[in-house]
């Protein structure tokens, strides 16, 4: 699958990125570790394409079970790697796959809101999944945050947040006091990181960010001189 993944990737890279432009803010400080789990928000189904195009790395997205009610739904899981989990119900099989997955290095894509966002302009509710899934295989999260719902052609922007971790409720008994704290932990962070986004984005923040990368490069090239020179 995994082979497959990138085999696809490597023959549609350019054209997705002529139909789907974005930039991604903060790319470079994307996790290099495999074992990662990416939470984003979700604006329409274009969002996968756009997590899986602009991300580095491998990852298994969290896939709505009634998608693959037919074979087409089924093969296209399972040559991207989906993991499909019955939303409607506690899904014991789907959520001992996800850690197992997990534990086993593998990253894990998923869009904690659960439904799609139809204005995009307040986050809602994070799932408790992501809790569970980060705690019981002990692996960091990063909010990869898209900036506006995608329209082709149209520039978008996307956003990497901050990793965080549970690590502090790693052991402990995921109770209802320790999953409303972690749950807590992870919206802030979802929160911050689209706030970020916007601000980023409204004040076009990446031209300061050249403009003092430029001035930084004069400034190590005058000092060189200078030592070169006493």
């Amino acid at each position: 699958m995994k082979f497959l993944y990138y085999l696809c990737k490597y023959f549609f890279y350019i054209p997705l990125r002529i139909l789907f432009p974005a930039k991604v803010i903060k790319k470079y400080g994307f996790p290099k570790e495999k074992k990662l789990i990416t939470i984003s928000n979700h604006l329409s189904w274009k969002d996968v394409i756009y997590v899986g195009l602009y991300l580095p790395g491998y990852r298994h997205f969290i896939a709505k079970k009634e998608l693959c009610n037919n074979f087409v739904g089924r093969f296209t899981a399972w040559y991207f790697g989906a993991i499909p989990i019955d939303r409607g119900k506690t899904d014991l099989h789907g959520m001992r796959t996800i850690i197992s997955t997990l534990k086993k290095g593998d990253g894990i894509g998923i869009f904690p809101e659960g439904t799609r966002n139809k204005t995009g302009d307040d986050l809602q509710e994070v799932k408790s999944g992501v809790v569970m899934f980060a705690v019981k295989s002990d692996t960091p999260i990063v909010p990869v945050m898209i900036y506006k719902k995608t329209k082709f052609f149209r520039r978008n922007y996307i956003y990497i947040g901050e990793k965080f971790d549970l690590s502090e409720f790693v052991g402990k008994p995921l109770n209802s006091v320790n999953m409303a704290a972690a749950s807590e932990i992870v919206e802030k962070n979802f929160a911050r990181a689209k706030a970020e986004m916007d601000a980023y984005v409204e004040n076009k923040q990446w031209k300061a960010d050249k403009k003092a990368k430029r001035q930084a490069k004069k400034d190590a090239r005058k000092n060189k001189k200078s030592r070169a020179t006493e």
